[in-house]
């Protein structure tokens, strides 16, 4: 059995959720393991993996591209991240290949679901961008990887050899990106007293992190019990107090204040 080394640029938070220390930390680590990347050698058991993509297409075409390596064993694809959980608790998945939606605040969701599981597998994002925010965004929410479609067959083998034995992973060319990008990253929003969240009403607070959990307004009224056109207001104050303007603000403040932490 492969022994899961814990990744330096995560420290452990409850239930299972992990935090980036801070983006220089993360960018370090990320270059350190690309810089050491070649030392990584297939050994002992098979890598158990599971798929998850909505796209049942993509699901076939990526398991039938692993099929044949000894290396890998496929223990199951799902369209839906419930049943893909239960191929990490029950068939014991070490890695899990997830495949990002265009919905970024989704993508965080889903990533949390599997790192807040007892036996969580490592989760290696692959997206068709790279955007420095939303590759930290993932690494706090717990992910260990993050590929582009782009990716060759064998750097795709290489990421999950090294995240399976609990490095980060991410190619050179983005781990590069980020080191620039995180080290000057964009002002917070500002507020009118410069206490963030401190602004917001307590329902605008659960309006605001149920739209960076991903939900959308409908779905946020039914929850709540309030009208679509509720929620809209809520969203307009939202907009007024904090200067946020799309979903990955919100995504981010929410990082930022430990709201996606709890259940909801």
């Amino acid at each position: 059995m492969r022994t899961r080394i814990p990744s330096g640029s995560h420290r452990a938070l409850p239930a299972g959720v992990f935090a980036v220390d801070s983006p220089d930390a993360l960018a370090e680590a990320l270059l350190s393991n690309v810089a050491r990347r070649r030392g990584a050698r297939f050994s002992g058991d098979p890598i158990r993996i599971a798929l998850f993509d909505r796209n049942q297409l993509m699901r076939r075409a990526l398991a039938a591209l692993l099929a044949d390596d000894p290396r890998i064993n496929l223990v199951g694809d799902a369209s839906d991240i419930d049943q893909c959980a239960t191929y990490a608790t029950h068939r014991g998945a070490e890695v899990v290949l997830l495949s990002a939606e265009q919905n970024a605040a989704a993508v965080i969701r889903q990533i949390s679901t599997l790192a807040a599981l007892p036996s969580a597998p490592h989760v290696i994002v692959l997206n068709g961008e790279q955007r420095p925010e939303e590759v930290l965004e993932a690494f706090r929410a717990g992910a260990f990887g993050y590929l582009p479609w782009s990716a060759s067959v064998n750097e795709l083998i290489e990421a999950i050899e090294m995240v399976a034995d609990g490095m980060s992973y991410v190619l050179p060319t983005t781990a590069k990106a980020l080191a620039a990008g995180l080290r000057t990253p964009p002002a917070a929003p500002a507020s009118p007293n410069g206490s963030s969240l401190g602004v917001l009403s307590a329902r605008e607070r659960t309006v605001l992190e149920r739209i960076a959990r991903g939900f959308s307004g409908p779905e946020v009224a039914g929850q709540l019990g309030i009208t679509v056109k509720t929620v809209d207001t809520y969203r307009h104050r939202i907009h007024e107090k904090l200067g946020v303007h799309h979903r990955s603000d919100y995504v981010r403040i929410a990082l930022d204040h430990d709201l996606l932490l709890r259940e909801t």
